[in-house]
């Protein structure tokens, strides 16, 4: 069964209605097209049975268009959090030689380090 959908321009980036459209790949032979104004989806069921509404294609739209709004719209505070993170494991705790403290067994006796944490809550 073929199909076909016009959508507006204005109201949906072409990246949204690429990953619509690639939701129904395992189903659907896709084809778009645009005009100056609309995106045109074809689709043809790759079997007989199958039958796809408008509705369905738009919530899938949808669905993308919000992903693509909460991605830029949190991307600043994701990259924040991420250069902190990164940051954060380069600070120098000012050991003279940093190898040597963390590789020293003097100041850890085999009882502090092979007890389990959840058993010792003292």
């Amino acid at each position: 069964m073929s199909e076909c959908f016009e959508f507006s321009k204005e109201l949906y980036s072409k990246e949204s209605l690429i990953k619509a459209a690639y939701d129904f790949i395992d189903d659907y032979y896709v084809h778009l097209d645009s005009t100056s104004e609309k995106y045109i989806v074809y689709l043809d069921s790759k079997t007989n049975d199958n039958h796809l509404s408008e509705k369905e294609f738009i919530n899938a739209i949808l669905i993308h268009e919000t992903r693509k709004i909460v991605f830029e719209k949190t991307n600043r505070i994701r990259e924040m959090l991420y250069a902190r993170a990164m940051a954060s494991t380069l600070i120098d705790e000012g050991y003279e030689d940093s190898s040597e403290k963390m590789y020293s067994t003097d100041s850890y006796s085999a009882d502090e380090i092979l007890t389990d944490w959840f058993d010792d809550r003292g």
